[in-house]
């Protein structure tokens, strides 16, 4: 009773949490795809070119949508298996939003791409390969809803022992003693 009276707001938490940081990421990188045509660095060997310098306001988007982002799954796959539910469809979930979000901005930016840049392959690649990744996630949770819709809505039934189909003979007393000394 008491796993569900804190597991359940904290699953709603950690949930509501990720969902804002991973708006978070999103806003950042699509700014950073229309301002500076997806790449800004500053200063250093690093520096791209004049005026590409990386805006405080899109690092912080995607710092803290990140960082937070992996701190709230973090939340709701701890209250999940704490619910004795299925952490592995909960992670699975929350990596197909991930990359599929990112993924849309990829392919929606390359496709209608902001005033005064033009399409790009990359972007194109790397929204279908974020897409991919994104269903690399869901079919297999989509998989484990399907069995658990067969079941009924029930837990999975704990696996019976099996019994080996072969035993080793061991030769009497060598379990009973140090037989590998040599004294």
């Amino acid at each position: 009773m008491r796993a569900r009276v804190i597991g359940l707001p904290l699953v709603a938490v950690g949930a509501a949490g990720f969902v804002a940081c991973l708006v978070s990421v999103y806003s950042g990188m699509r700014d950073v795809m229309r301002t500076s045509g997806g790449f800004c660095a500053s200063g250093g060997p690093y520096a791209i070119a004049p005026g590409h310098q990386c805006n405080s306001g899109d690092i912080r988007l995607i710092l803290v949508g990140i960082l937070g982002g992996l701190v709230f799954a973090g939340v709701v796959a701890v209250a999940t298996g704490w619910l004795e539910g299925s952490v592995l469809g909960v992670s699975l979930l929350m990596w197909s939003a991930l990359f599929g979000a990112l993924g849309w901005n990829f392919l929606q930016l390359a496709i209608n791409p902001p005033k005064g840049q033009s399409s790009t392959g990359g972007w194109i690649a790397s929204g279908a390969v974020f897409e991919l990744m994104a269903l690399g996630g869901l079919i297999p949770v989509l998989v484990m809803l399907a069995g658990w819709l067969r079941r009924g809505g029930r837990a999975e039934p704990e696996p019976t022992p099996i019994q080996p189909l072969v035993k080793a003979a061991v030769p009497g007393g060598l379990g009973q003693s140090n037989w590998w000394s040599s004294s």
